[in-house]
């Protein structure tokens, strides 16, 4: 008997934001592997497009694709609509679009802490709510990406360490909502990763900036550097079918990085 365990989402239909780099990009060639029917969402068109190009390569299909800023008001029932509007339902949806915005406690401005929330939690707490009558007729899963900075933080990430951990506890909380109706949620929990997260750093302290690089440095020195592919695959195997009763984890992927450095 052959017990090899296939990741199938054939026929499903999944959201997946954050699509023009970084995880959200390696997920949704993933997914589209797997066949999956696609609508991704990224502020940059230019990568947007690279992603999709990539899907159609491993699929033969092209994706539903939407730039836009999901910050912006009616940004979410957007894509919500237009996905149910393009294939007639939805089977998942992969909050993974994030930023990174560098502060500490001595600035006294809201701004950055306000734009972090926005991005990194409000927007996969609105996906959720929009999406959830359409995932309560498939049956369908919601998959949160957290940060293991929340962790172990770093100087200047605590803003970005808060936003993640809401997210985080939403994930562990909405069960006991979203379980009566079938629906699914986890978060994956990965350490720093070979993205582009870093490249819009908004940097005032020049020390913070270089604090983070000398954790990185650390990171890469120990091999802790993760591939997107390689999270993009636990992704796959948390949305699929094949673990019916996984629901409220928080799944650490972080290459041991917290346990090495919590001194």
């Amino acid at each position: 008997m052959d017990n090899k365990m296939e990741i199938d989402l054939k026929g499903k239909v999944a959201i997946v934001t954050g699509a023009s780099s970084g995880i959200g990009a390696a997920t949704a060639i993933a997914f589209a592997k797997h066949g999956a029917k696609l609508s991704l969402v990224g502020r940059d068109e230019v990568r947007l497009l690279q992603t999709v190009n990539k899907c159609v390569e491993v699929s033969n299909e092209v994706p539903l694709w939407v730039r836009l800023d999901l910050t912006q008001p009616g940004a979410c029932e957007a894509v919500v609509n237009k996905t149910v509007e393009t294939y007639g339902k939805l089977d998942i949806l992969v909050n993974s679009a994030g930023k990174v915005v560098l502060s500490d406690l001595t600035d006294e401005s809201m701004e950055k802490l306000d734009d972090l929330m926005n991005l990194n939690f409000r927007v996969p707490y609105r996906l959720t709510q929009l999406s959830l009558r359409h995932l309560e007729k498939t049956k369908g899963n919601i998959v949160n990406i957290g940060s293991s900075m929340s962790k172990r933080g770093l100087p200047g990430t605590l803003g970005y360490t808060l936003s993640k951990e809401a997210l985080q506890t939403f994930s562990r909380q909405a069960v006991l909502e979203l379980a009566p109706l079938g629906v699914r949620i986890n978060c994956i929990t990965p350490g720093p990763s070979r993205t582009n997260i870093r490249a819009p750093l908004i940097v005032n302290n020049p020390h913070l900036l270089a604090d983070l690089s000398a954790a990185y440095a650390q990171y890469l020195d120990n091999g802790m550097i993760l591939d997107p592919n390689e999270i993009a695959t636990l992704i796959c195997w948390t949305a699929s079918d094949m673990f019916p009763n996984l629901n409220g984890a928080d799944m650490l992927l972080d290459g041991a990085h917290c346990m090495a450095f919590s001194t």
